[in-house]
Formats: C-alpha cells, structure tokens, sequence
C-alpha cells in the first residue's frame, strides 16, 4: 500500500489527510493548488482508498455514501452559486420584466425610416453627441426627394423627438439630421425609428424584443427609450 496511509478505527479504514496519493493521482492532484479539490480529484481519491484499503478492515459501505453525498451536495452549492452570480451581474429578472412591459409599445429603435399612419402622421428621434442650439430633421421619399422638414429648437442632451404630418399612408420615407452648436459647428446625430414591440425574445443570453416588421429580434440596450405612449 505504498502512496497511502489509513487509520484503522473499527472495521473502517480512512485516508490520512496530507498522505501522498497513489501514482494513478499523482497527474491531477499535481495540478490542483493546495487546499482546492475538484470533482475528479475526489472520485480519484475515492478510488485509490477502495484498491488500497486493508483487505482484513475494508471500508464501511456508509461511510462511502456519506462522501458521495457530501460530493453531490458541495457541487450542487457551486452550481447554484454561479448560476445566482451570472443572475445578479446580468440583471436577468429585471431586464425580463422590463422587456415584458414594452410589448404593444412604441419604442425608438436604431434607424432613420419614417412609416405615417392613416393619418399620414410619422413619428421619429435623434440623440446628439454634444449640446446643440438647433436641429432640423430632413424628410425624403423613397426615390431621394426631400419632401418635407421639421425644426427643433433648442434640441436637448437626451432623447428628441419629432412627428411629420406630411406623409402617406402605404409609403416608406427616411430622415436625416442636422444640427449646429453656438458658434455654428456641426453636431453629429444618431437616429432612430419608431417600431412597436410584438414580443419578448428569450432565445438569447439577454432578453430582446421582437419588432413589428424586423427581421431580427433588438436588445434591451439598442432601445432609446418610448415614443408616442
């Protein structure tokens, strides 16, 4: 029984702690640091205790039992630990929640095309890279021709919204967006459509929603905020 060394206690034998492990161990307990034990190196312990136990004094079948089961239960505790971690660093439920309450919403979405209602009404938003004493929101038909434009005064930081009465029903426009500081230099605008949320997508490691209309299911974070609600 070199590599092992038991104390004897009845008609039960145990591993001495800190005794050298057999050399069909040795690979693995060589690449587990000190006093940290993975699944294998405990199965493998428990193997070498079964061949080098003493034939006269074999091990107690319960004692066996109770180290399975404490294997078990410490690997379910990891288990649960890092699925509660990965839960509380992504903020799963709150984001699940959040994209449960925009189904039937109008939201703003990364894009620059207009759909007018039947009123011939369209509804679109901007954010701007820095402040901004004006902006004007250019309105073209399909075919390139501007056909309309909407001025916002004194354009926020945040979110700005617009809504153009000049459409048609049925017709797909576009805008695009300009807009100066106080001593007249250009402020890059990043725009965003208006698109209705038909559902909630879980399919990925973060909840979507899925867009009237879109192909493909947008983030949470692609989300500029609500329009017209």
């Amino acid at each position: 029984m070199s590599g092992i060394a038991f104390n004897t206690v009845g008609n039960s034998s145990s591993l001495t702690a800190g005794s050298a492990v057999s050399s069909n161990t040795t690979s693995s307990s060589s690449s587990s640091t000190a006093g940290t034990l993975t699944e294998q190196d405990f199965i493998q312990l428990l193997v070498a205790q079964l061949q080098d136990q003493n034939p006269t004094a074999p091990t107690n079948p319960q004692d066996l039992a109770n180290e399975f089961s404490d294997m078990a239960m410490v690997s379910g505790i990891t288990g649960l630990t890092q699925e509660a971690s990965q839960i509380q660093s992504g903020g799963a439920p709150g984001q699940l929640a959040q994209a449960a309450g925009l189904i039937g919403k109008t939201v703003a979405v990364p894009g620059n095309g207009l759909t007018p209602s039947s009123s011939g009404a369209a509804e679109g938003a901007f954010t701007l890279s820095g402040a901004a004493t004006k902006a004007i929101v250019s309105i073209f038909n399909a075919s390139g021709t501007q056909v309309g434009s909407v001025p916002v005064s004194s354009p926020s930081s945040g979110l700005n919204t617009f809504q153009w009465n000049g459409g048609s029903a049925g017709q797909q426009y576009h805008f695009n967006v300009t807009a100066v500081n106080a001593s007249g230099s250009a402020v890059p605008a990043a725009t965003y459509s208006a698109a209705q949320v038909s559902a909630v997508d879980v399919s990925q490691s973060s909840p979507s929603v899925a867009i009237a209309g879109a192909a493909a299911p947008v983030p949470l974070s692609n989300i500029a905020g609500l329009l017209g609600n």
